[in-house]
């Protein structure tokens, strides 16, 4: 039907609803257990579980070729938000498990995203010492508590550490090893963002952590090389990334999106440290920057069974997943749910209210 401007109110009554755009929108409701794809492309090196997604099927040394695949995530409705307890004996209503794996090859895994029929595609890259299994079934959950309709990819570069009690102790040689995987992973993910770009879907990229050392120069070297605004949505989660190199490729960053939100904390103890070895602020920490959505979300930052003890770990949490659900929507900042204007001195531009 064609609406002509006859009055205001016809024209209203014209337009489409907002519920039903976003029930058009979201046509799995997400409220019981599931069965989920996660499609993943990891750079680890294969450990012999080629039909597997635990703990023995990635390490955390980088390939030279990547591999390409789905894990089937079974996600229980009764899971607390935050959390990604795994037992594959137990409940599947209560308890994360997994269903299977399916590899690919580059092609076959691009074909998959491209016949989905929905048109977004949520890639998530993880952050430090965090193993294949472990980003494999966060992706899983955000999928579901974000009731996101399309394609959700976890991009799982080598994080982690020796499965052995010296090796996790030793937290210092650990993020060093983690920092030059992450350095020696940008070109292979770069390539990936390419290709991943050319299948005609919206593409939203979510990152966390040491997870952004891969991300960001990727983006600034696409972004210099001609490729721009390929993605939709760029969230970043607790950017544990020097803040002087942050604001020399920011311009570059912001070609690459339609919109950056970033999600910061100035109680985030783990980039406290990361300062302290890296000698520089985080961009994390709470900063303002053109053309950036900061976030402050030190209020709402409270532990869920161990998740964000540390005031690093709040991206899978309810608060910020309630504010990325909006994000996704593309529902502007000062218009979200408990959102509120910061003051002019602070670093953030937004507080993710309590």
């Amino acid at each position: 039907m064609i609406c002509l401007a006859v009055s205001l109110s016809f024209l209203v009554s014209c337009a489409p609803k907002i519920g039903e755009q976003i029930n058009k929108r979201l046509v799995d409701p997400f409220d019981e257990t599931k069965t989920i794809n996660v499609h993943f492309v990891t750079t680890r090196r294969e450990m012999g579980a080629k039909d597997r997604c635990d703990g023995n099927s990635f390490g955390f040394i980088t390939d030279i070729n990547p591999h390409f695949g789905i894990c089937i995530v079974n996600v229980p409705a009764k899971h607390i938000i935050g959390d990604i307890s795994l037992d594959n004996d137990q409940d599947k209503n209560t308890f994360f498990q997994f269903k299977g794996r399916v590899n690919t090859d580059d092609r076959e895994f691009l074909s998959k995203l491209k016949s989905s029929a929905s048109e977004e595609v949520l890639v998530f890259v993880h952050g430090f010492n965090v193993n294949f299994d472990e980003a494999v079934l966060r992706a899983g959950q955000m999928k579901y508590d974000l009731k996101f309709p399309g394609e959700v990819v976890v991009y799982s570069w080598p994080a982690g550490a020796d499965a052995g009690i010296l090796g996790q102790v030793m937290v210092k040689s650990t993020y060093d090893l983690n920092f030059t995987e992450a350095k020696i992973n940008r070109e292979p993910f770069a390539n990936f963002l390419k290709s991943i770009s050319s299948i005609g879907k919206k593409i939203h990229l979510m990152v966390h952590s040491m997870g952004h050392q891969v991300v960001l120069p990727s983006l600034a070297s696409l972004s210099k090389s001609g490729k721009k605004q390929f993605l939709s949505e760029l969230i970043l989660n607790a950017p544990d990334f020097d803040k002087n190199e942050f604001e020399l490729i920011l311009s570059d960053l912001n070609n690459t999106a339609e919109r950056i939100t970033l999600y910061c904390s100035p109680g985030d103890n783990a980039l406290v440290a990361s300062q302290k070895v890296n000698g520089g602020p985080r961009a994390g920490m709470c900063f303002k920057y053109t053309g950036v959505d900061v976030i402050n979300v030190n209020e709402v930052d409270d532990p869920v069974l161990g998740v964000g003890g540390l005031g690093h770990g709040y991206y899978s949490s309810r608060p910020i997943l309630t504010d990325i659900y909006q994000v996704l929507l593309g529902v502007s900042v000062e218009k979200r749910l408990f959102i509120r204007k910061s003051g002019p001195k602070n670093g953030e531009n937004f507080v993710l209210r309590k």
